[in-house]
């Protein structure tokens, strides 16, 4: 495959936190679990168990999220690329699967040059070969990068013209303050003008939000609590995932759902031969999942350097995906 960049660019020695770094792990893990009000971030719960998961979690029913941007981009993907005014680089954000990048990839041979990036290293080479090999006009060049802090964005490209992509609402995940701060740097990855597909999860009923984060076979559940066994496993800990269970619920006032582990005793644990107490009924803070509204989330990104071009919806109106220039 002369079309596959076998010198991917890794990049997570130069990041301030970085999943391939086991002390990083370690330490934001003791860290998080030593604070009053105890914390894991959400990025560590996709190790190679947790992707899996994942996907079992993006067919199921009571998950719109997934289904629905994939119908949104394979119907509008001509139209999206349309407006970019003939970018060939697509910048995949998270994109350890291709599989929300098939819809652009496949509206023609506007794209030729495809740079995957995400921080699972094995699985994000994997999957890039797959695209070389089924696209060979295509420059394909994974690249090993942890963007989730306000780190400075590596400049991956040199000026054939981006597109970012950032599916997956994933940009729900960061507060108001970091969003804004991703996005910022984000319009600032290259001197020309940049072009952002992103996806964005739309406020809607609250027990809509809420089934979608506890679905009935439990499987979001098993997601959650993979964590405490990553940290069995990669840390020495000694964590029952018996007596700790899976909690989402929808803030409105804060226009989020929360996700927590919660512990169903009192009792104490050990990682890395640190002693741990948690009190019955204590909550570990996982994740923020924020929903916007349209008009709410083009302020944000306006006052973040990026101007909106257009948005598509699905006809429920669950979800949308934006075309933002810098």
């Amino acid at each position: 495959m002369n079309n596959f960049d076998r010198s991917y660019v890794d990049f997570t020695s130069r990041s301030k936190i970085s999943l391939k770094q086991p002390s990083s792990f370690r330490s934001e893990i003791l860290k998080g679990l030593s604070l009053k009000n105890k914390k894991i971030p959400c990025k560590y719960l996709y190790d190679e168990n947790g992707i899996k998961i994942f996907n079992e979690i993006s067919k199921l029913e009571e998950y719109y999220q997934t289904r629905t941007e994939l119908y949104i981009l394979k119907n509008y993907a001509k139209e999206i690329l349309s407006k970019t005014n003939n970018k060939n680089s697509l910048i995949y954000l998270g994109g350890c699967s291709a599989l929300k990048a098939e819809p652009l990839l496949q509206a023609g041979k506007q794209i030729k040059y495809y740079f995957p990036v995400d921080i699972s290293k094995k699985h994000l080479v994997k999957n890039s070969k797959k695209v070389a090999k089924k696209y060979k006009y295509m420059q394909v060049k994974p690249v090993v990068y942890d963007f989730s802090e306000n780190v400075e964005f590596p400049n991956i490209v040199n000026g054939k013209g981006n597109i970012l992509f950032f599916p997956g609402s994933t940009i729900g995940n960061f507060s108001e303050k970091k969003a804004k701060g991703l996005l910022r740097s984000l319009a600032k990855i290259s001197n020309r003008e940049v072009d952002l597909v992103i996806g964005i999860d739309l406020k809607k009923d609250k027990t809509v939000l809420e089934n979608a984060y506890n679905d009935k076979k439990g499987v979001t559940e098993k997601f959650t609590l993979n964590l405490l066994k990553r940290i069995n496993r990669e840390l020495a800990g000694n964590i029952d995932t018996n007596h700790f269970r899976h909690v989402a619920k929808y803030n409105e006032k804060r226009g989020c759902i929360e996700v927590f582990i919660e512990s169903l005793k009192g009792q104490s644990i050990k990682i890395s031969n640190r002693k741990f107490r948690i009190k019955k009924s204590e909550k570990i803070h996982i994740e923020d999942c924020y929903k916007y509204d349209e008009n709410q989330f083009k302020k944000i990104a306006a006052l973040s350097g990026w101007k909106k071009i257009k948005s598509w919806k699905d006809p429920n109106k669950n979800f949308s995906v934006f075309l933002l220039r810098s």
